[in-house]
C-alpha cells in the first residue's frame, strides 16, 4: 500500500505554570499533518533535525532481545552512550537497559488491548536497515530527553510509522538513576508510537496526557505523573479541549490525570477505545470520540468531568482510600481563590472542560453557595460542587447542576475550610460567564433569591474581587474596560476554537 512521507514531532501544548519536571521533547516541537512534507531523515543523516550524530560518529546498533527493536549508539564523542560493559558480552550495558526496557513497554501495552507500532519496512529512503522499530541514542543538551518523530502515514492519515530518538546518558538530568529515565522515556514515547498505529494529530492534551498516563500505568512507581499534575492543578480554569498556542507544554502533559482518571474510573479498556474509535471517525475531536465511549458505558463526557472534579478534592493530605485516585496522595491538590464570607462575585467565567475553585474559611455550620449564569447564557451541563474540608479530610460535598441558579448548601460543621467549584462539564464551546456566591448566613442571605443585595465591588473575569473605592467615573470607565476586555476575549477563544478544529 502506498504510504505519503510526514516528518513531525508529536503536539504540544502549553501552560504558563512551570512544572518540576520540563516536557520531553523539545520545545519548538509542533504538530504537522501537510500533504507533501518529506521526511529530513534519520538521526544518522546530516539533514535530520537536531538531535543528531555528529559528522565521523561510528554508529553501532543491536536488536532487543524480543526481536521488535533496533538501538543504534555511538561509544566515542558527545553522543556516546556510558562505556560500562559489566557481562563483557561487548554491548555497553546502557544499551542493553534501553532494548530491554521497550521490549517490556511494547508487551505491557499490548497485553493493555493496545496495537503494537507499525513497523516502518515501507519507509522510502532510511528506515534503520530492516522493519524494526528504531531507537536512536543521541545527546540533547538538555534542551529534552526524547521525542518521536513520525517517518511516514497511510494515504488516509493513519497507521503511522516512526521512529525514536532518546537521551544518551541523562547526564545532568536529575532522574534518580539511568535505569529509572530509561523507564519513563521508553513508556512516555513509546505510546506516541503506538498513538500513530491508530491516528495522531488529535491534539496535545491527548496526546501528551495519554502518554504520562501510560507511563503511570506501566509503572506506578514512576513519578512523572505527579510531577505533571502540579500543572493541571495549578490551572484547573484552563479548558481540556483546546490546546494552547504556546510552546510550553506542561499543562498538557498534566491532562494526564484526567486520563488518569478515566481509566481508574471506566477501566483501560476505555482509553483503547478512544484511539479505535479514532479511525472510526476519522473527522472527530477527541473529546467527541471521548463522549462516544463513555456513552458506551452509561456516561457522557459531562457527567464524568464533573465527577473528575469531585475526585480532585481527595488528593495530597486529603487522600481517602476509596475515594479517587489509588494514588491520591502523591497528587496535588487544585489551586484555589481564598476569598472571606459573604463574598459576591459578579463576573465568574467557566469555559469548557474547566473549574474554577475557590475557598472560603469555615468555622460555620453550614455555608451556601449559588451560581446564577448571566441572561442568555446557555444553561446546560454547569455544575457546582461544595465540599467541607480540613487540611487532611473531605468531611462533606454538595453537588448542584443543570439549573437556572445552581444553588448547593453544605454542611460545614468541624471543616476549616469550604471548597467552591464551579464546574463545565461540555467538550466543546466558549466561555460562559455568571454570578457566584458564597454565604454562611442562616438565612442564605445575600446569596438566595429575594435576599436584598449588598453593593458590591467589580470582579475581573479570573474571578479577583476589585477593591473598592475611586471615584464614580472611573469605576464606570474600568467597567466599561473590563466588558470590552471580555469580548475581545470571546472572539479570540472562539477564533482559537475554530483553528483548533481546523488543525484535526
Amino acid at each position: 500500500m502506498s504510504l505519503r512521507t510526514l516528518l513531525l514531532l508529536l503536539p504540544l501544548g502549553c501552560a504558563p505554570v512551570a512544572s518540576p519536571r520540563g516536557p520531553h521533547e523539545l520545545p519548538e516541537s509542533s504538530m504537522t499533518m501537510e500533504e507533501g512534507l518529506q521526511s529530513e531523515g534519520r538521526p544518522t543523516s546530516p539533514t535530520s533535525p537536531i538531535p543528531r550524530y555528529d559528522p565521523g560518529d561510528v554508529v553501532e546498533s543491536v536488536v532487543s532481545p524480543e526481536g521488535h527493536f533496533r538501538v543504534h549508539f555511538t561509544r566515542v564523542g558527545a553522543n556516546a552512550v556510558p562505556a560500562a560493559d559489566v557481562d563483557g558480552d561487548g554491548v555497553p550495558d546502557a544499551v542493553e537497559v534501553v532494548a530491554r526496557a521497550y521490549d517490556r513497554v511494547e508487551d505491557f501495552y499490548t497485553q493493555l488491548g493496545f496495537r503494537r507500532p507499525v513497523e516502518d519496512a515501507a519507509v522510502a529512503g532510511d528506515n534503520g536497515g530492516d522493519g524494526l522499530f528504531d531507537v536512536y541514542l543521541v545527546d540533547f543538551g538538555g534542551r529534552a530527553d526524547g521525542a518521536f518523530r513520525l517517518d511516514a502515514c497511510e494515504p488516509d492519515g493513519t497507521r503511522c510509522a516512526g521512529h525514536m530518538v532518546q537521551e544518551n546518558d541523562f547526564a545532568g538530568y536529575g532522574y534518580a538513576s539511568y535505569e529509572e529515565a530509561v523507564d519513563i522515556l521508553a513508556s512516555h514515547e513509546l505510546f506516541h508510537a503506538v498513538q500513530a498505529a491508530y491516528r495522531p494529530g488529535l491534539g496535545g492534551v491527548v496526546s501528551e496526557g495519554t502518554a504520562v498516563w501510560a507511563s503511570e500505568r506501566f509503572n506506578p512507581e514512576l513519578d512523572d505523573l505527579e510531577h505533571f499534575a502540579v500543572s493541571y492543578f495549578n490551572r484547573p480554569d484552563r479548558t481540556l479541549v483546546l490546546d494552547a498556542d504556546s510552546p510550553a507544554a506542561t499543562f498538557s502533559y498534566g491532562a494526564g490525570v484526567f486520563f488518569l482518571f478515566l481509566a481508574e474510573r471506566f477501566g483501560d479498556a476505555a482509553l483503547v477505545s478512544l484511539w479505535e474509535e479514532s479511525l472510526r471517525a476519522p473527522e472527530a475531536r477527541w473529546p467527541l470520540l471521548l463522549d462516544t465511549v463513555l456513552r458506551q458505558r452509561g456516561a457522557d463526557f459531562d457527567t464524568a468531568f464533573a465527577e473528575f472534579t469531585r475526585w480532585n478534592f481527595y488528593t495530597g493530605a486529603r487522600a481517602k482510600a476509596g475515594e479517587g485516585y489509588t494514588g491520591a496522595g502523591g497528587l496535588a491538590q487544585p489551586l484555589t481563590s481564598a476569598r472571606a464570607l459573604p463574598t459576591q462575585e459578579p463576573e465568574v467565567r467557566v469555559t469548557a472542560a474547566s473549574t474554577r475553585y475557590f475557598e472560603v474559611d469555615g468555622g460555620a455550620e453550614a455555608v451556601l453557595a449559588r451560581y446564577e449564569p448571566n441572561a442568555g447564557e446557555d444553561l446546560t451541563k454547569l455544575h457546582l460542587l461544595v465540599a467541607a474540608v480540613t487540611d487532611t479530610a473531605v468531611l462533606h460535598v454538595a453537588h448542584a447542576e443543570d439549573s437556572n441558579s445552581l444553588t448547593a448548601t453544605v454542611d460545614a460543621r468541624g471543616a476549616t475550610r469550604v471548597i467552591v467549584a464551579v464546574v463545565d462539564g461540555r467538550h466543546e464551546g466558549v466561555g460562559r460567564y455568571g454570578r457566584l456566591c458564597i454565604t454562611a448566613d442562616a438565612k442564605g442571605e445575600p446569596c438566595v433569591q429575594g435576599s436584598p443585595e449588598q453593593p458590591e465591588p467589580p470582579g475581573d473575569d479570573g474571578g479577583c474581587a476589585a477593591a473598592p473605592g475611586g471615584p464614580g467615573s472611573l469605576l464606570l470607565a474600568w467597567l466599561l474596560v473590563a466588558r470590552e476586555r471580555r469580548r475581545v476575549r470571546e472572539r479570540a477563544e472562539r477564533a482559537g476554537l475554530a483553528q483548533g478544529m481546523s488543525r484535526l
